[in-house]
């Protein structure tokens, strides 16, 4: 797949606490993509650098600061806070303003307003929190490698699972756009990828074995590499006034803070 061929940012003047940015992704077609995929993957890569550029504001507030203090002190990491961070701003989609199609290439512009501070703070303190339930042997059946302390073993395979999980959940992303706007356009839900131009084979990846449609809007993801033999549910809740959200479970472990209900 071609990497998205132009990108642009644009902070624009706010309040300190408020975020408005407008964003534009232009992606070109491979042989045999119709219009709304391209357009899909113009939107998914937008989406992913909008979490990237909130993250880049948040680390500079004195609220991920103080957070990123504590954590420390209870022997977790800041790649960590940044990994229960980025799993907050899944919830943090931008609002596509108009798309450009010329047959080759599609070219998105969307906007995004928020608040910085409230994001900020989407992280519990830990301190606020359930203490981290950390296990005393690793998820697997692998021992941790000499020198390394199962708790510390335990810690690392939690912080890779998140990170894992993340990347799995960016290549959904565009995946659940379409559902909603299927669903949108048409009050129905899709009976399968298909119906949206999605091939199945198109999500198949280092990180996923298998995903298809089941009912209601639910995407099950069947996970690959490192979370071989786990798996993910992701569908969407009709909340009226407040539009369509998405809601997720899952079976791998993921630490404090899941960004998806853990379930066995």
């Amino acid at each position: 797949m071609r990497p998205i061929a132009t990108a642009l940012l644009l902070v624009l003047g706010a309040p300190a606490a408020a975020m408005n940015l407008g964003m534009a992704k232009m992606a070109m077609a491979e042989p045999g993509e119709t219009q709304s995929q391209v357009c899909g993957r113009a939107m998914a890569a937008i989406t992913e650098q909008l979490h990237d550029s909130l993250f880049s504001v948040i680390r500079a507030t004195n609220e991920y600061k103080q957070r990123l203090r504590l954590y420390q002190k209870q022997g977790y990491g800041e790649a960590d806070l940044r990994a229960a961070y980025l799993d907050q701003l899944h919830g943090q989609v931008p609002r596509e303003q108009s798309r450009r199609w010329n047959g080759k290439r599609c070219v998105v512009r969307a906007n995004y307003q928020g608040d910085v501070e409230a994001l900020a703070r989407s992280v519990p303190r830990p301190e606020l929190a359930a203490p981290p339930t950390l296990q005393s042997e690793p998820d697997d059946d692998q021992a941790p490698p000499a020198g390394m302390d199962s708790r510390t073993w335990a810690l690392f395979q939690t912080s890779r699972n998140r990170s894992e999980l993340a990347r799995v959940m960016s290549v959904i992303a565009g995946v659940r756009m379409r559902i909603s706007e299927y669903y949108l356009n048409s009050g129905d839900w899709p009976e399968d990828l298909q119906q949206m131009d999605i091939a199945p084979e198109q999500l198949v990846g280092p990180n996923i074995k298998r995903a298809y449609l089941l009912r209601d809007g639910m995407l099950k993801v069947e996970l690959d590499g490192p979370l071989a033999q786990h798996s993910l549910n992701t569908w969407p809740v009709d909340s009226g006034i407040r539009g369509l959200e998405w809601k997720c479970t899952t079976d791998v472990k993921l630490g404090p803070h899941p960004f998806c209900r853990q379930v066995d």
